[in-house]
Parts: structure tokens; C-alpha cells; sequence
């Protein structure tokens, strides 16, 4: 367990080592040169220098207060439970949406992409009813739609990986050259 504020910065180490260890069992080699806040990572990924920023998609807001308080010693545990969801796969396909258009229009990321050239985002699945595997599969064709009706280029590619249990990565978004 661990403090409440300190919860993003472990989550986020975590995930950077385990996204190298990802990359490097299919043959990549990844160095992490610096963590700026923002991106969270400036990388070397097979000589080339590039950047890594991470999110999170959880089911909606109550499910990401239970895991997160969960997660927190300092911080009374909120479960989630004993609630009816309608349409869950809908729900979360509109997170999913939300937080990607969010990181590709926020400011500081298309800084970050002007300064640095297109970057990586990973995309945490937080749900119980699907996986990483089966978001990259179905959500493809509506997530490369809403980035290439973007005017300005932000990500190369985008990867989403199981939020809980073993982590896996999946491409969702490769920019076409």
C-alpha cells in the first residue's frame, strides 16, 4: 500500500518498467533517459529518441475510486460494489474516447509534441468486463478515427495494457508514415 499522492508516481514507474520489459520480450530496447512531468517519460527506444506519457480509462468514476482508495493507505476504501451498470462495454468505450481526446488536446502534450516530435501514450484498461486484447481489437478503427480527425499530430502510436493482474500491452493507434 502506499500514500494516497504518492499513488500516481508508483503507478506510473510501474508501468514504464513493466512497458519496457513488454518491449524488450519482442526484441526493442527502451532506455528511460528522463521523467520531466510532463511527458512521464523521455525515452531512447531503439536509438531513436522519443517520449511516453501514461492514462488511465477506468469504467467511470466510482469504479476508479475504489480501486484508488483500494489502493491508498491513507485513505478510507470506497467500494464498488452492489450497483447496476447499464450498457458497461458503452460506458467505457466513452471513457476510453474521453481520456484519449484529453491527452491528444491538452496543451502541454502538444508542447511536449512540437518540442520532441510525436510521443507514445499507454492507456490503462481499468474494467471488469473486457481486457486490454479485446479493447485494441474493437476500439481500432473509432480511436484511429478520432486521432486522425485531430489537425495536429500528437501520438505515433498508442498501446493500451491490462489496468489490473499481469499486465499485457496491445497496440490500439500506429500512425500510418
Amino acid at each position: 500500500m502506499v500514500r494516497r499522492r504518492d499513488l500516481k508516481s508508483v503507478h506510473e514507474e510501474a508501468v514504464l518498467r513493466q512497458f519496457k520489459a513488454h518491449l524488450e520480450s519482442a526484441g526493442h530496447h527502451l532506455d528511460i533517459l528522463d521523467r520531466p512531468e510532463p511527458p512521464e517519460a523521455i525515452v531512447d527506444l531503439d536509438g531513436e529518441r522519443t517520449w511516453i506519457e501514461i492514462t488511465d480509462a477506468f469504467l467511470d468514476k466510482d469504479h476508479a475510486i475504489g480501486l484508488t482508495s483500494y489502493a491508498s493507505e491513507d485513505v478510507a476504501h470506497i467500494p464498488d460494489d452492489g450497483r447496476t451498470l447499464v450498457e458497461p462495454d458503452a460506458t467505457f468505450s466513452n471513457v476510453l474516447y474521453a481520456v484519449i481526446e484529453a491527452k491528444h488536446d491538452k496543451a502541454t502534450m502538444q508542447k511536449v509534441a512540437e518540442a520532441q516530435g510525436l510521443g507514445i501514450l499507454l492507456v490503462g484498461v481499468f474494467t471488469p468486463f473486457t481486457t486490454a486484447e479485446a479493447v485494441a481489437r474493437d476500439e481500432a478503427a473509432p480511436v484511429a478515427q478520432l486521432v486522425t480527425s485531430k489537425a495536429a499530430n500528437v501520438f505515433n502510436t498508442i498501446y493500451v495494457y491490462e489496468g489490473t493482474g499481469k499486465r499485457s500491452f496491445h497496440v490500439l493507434y500506429q500512425r500510418q508514415a
